[in-house]
């Protein structure tokens, strides 16, 4: 509603006559981001990400961190970012939070938290602890993606450094996705259930988890 808001009500009078508030590119991802969201977040994903399968929750997480962040970024066009942000102090804190390196440590940094296994056990059974850790790593999230796709031009980094920023976030995630992939028991107990969807075993549960994480 915010952005059919913004596109048709304060567009017009924001973008200079004759250029379009928005292009058909802006609005077919903003579309793709929405679905990302309400596919990872509704039945049946949440579902079974939260009572059956690690490695759901793990795609789960995948599609709210890589997927949904750079569509709903590219989906802002510029002057609604510039409109968003202003000139002042939200702008000056905006690009110190989405340079490379502060946007880089934050976001790993909620990635490490994320499977934290006390925190893990404890978001399966509460609801509201579950959205509150969703809404970091999304957040954290938005900002990492700015450098490489963000609508505004000079937050983002060339291409050369934005190679090495992607390669460099492949390297934190392998951590924890060793530690799925190679613990002998289970590593999280509320996944540890006698009732097993589709017949997979805890831990080959916790080793697919694994597999999805360092993809």
């Amino acid at each position: 509603a915010a952005y059919i808001y913004m596109i048709r009500v304060i567009g017009p009078k924001a973008v200079p006559a004759g250029q379009p508030v928005v292009t058909r590119t802006n609005l077919v991802l903003f579309v793709l981001a929405m679905l990302t969201m309400w596919i990872a977040s509704d039945w049946p994903v949440h579902d079974i990400s939260e009572d059956y399968l690690y490695s759901v929750h793990m795609v789960q997480h995948m599609a709210l961190t890589y997927f949904l962040p750079p569509l709903a970024l590219m989906a802002t066009p510029t002057w609604l970012a510039r409109l968003l942000l202003g000139d002042g102090r939200v702008y000056t804190i905006a690009k110190r939070l989405t340079h490379p390196v502060v946007a880089g440590v934050m976001f790993n940094a909620a990635i490490m938290v994320l499977h934290i296994p006390l925190l893990v056990n404890e978001s399966v059974q509460n609801g509201p602890l579950h959205y509150l850790l969703h809404v970091l790593v999304v957040c954290t999230a938005l900002v990492m993606w700015t450098p490489v796709c963000g609508p505004v031009p000079e937050f983002r980094m060339g291409a050369a450094g934005t190679m090495i920023y992607l390669f460099l976030q492949s390297v934190v995630p392998t951590v924890p996705a060793a530690w799925l992939t190679f613990a002998e028991d289970p590593v999280y107990k509320a996944y540890d259930r006698p009732d097993r969807l589709w017949g997979i075993g805890v831990i080959s549960d916790q080793q697919l988890a694994g597999g999805v994480m360092k993809t």
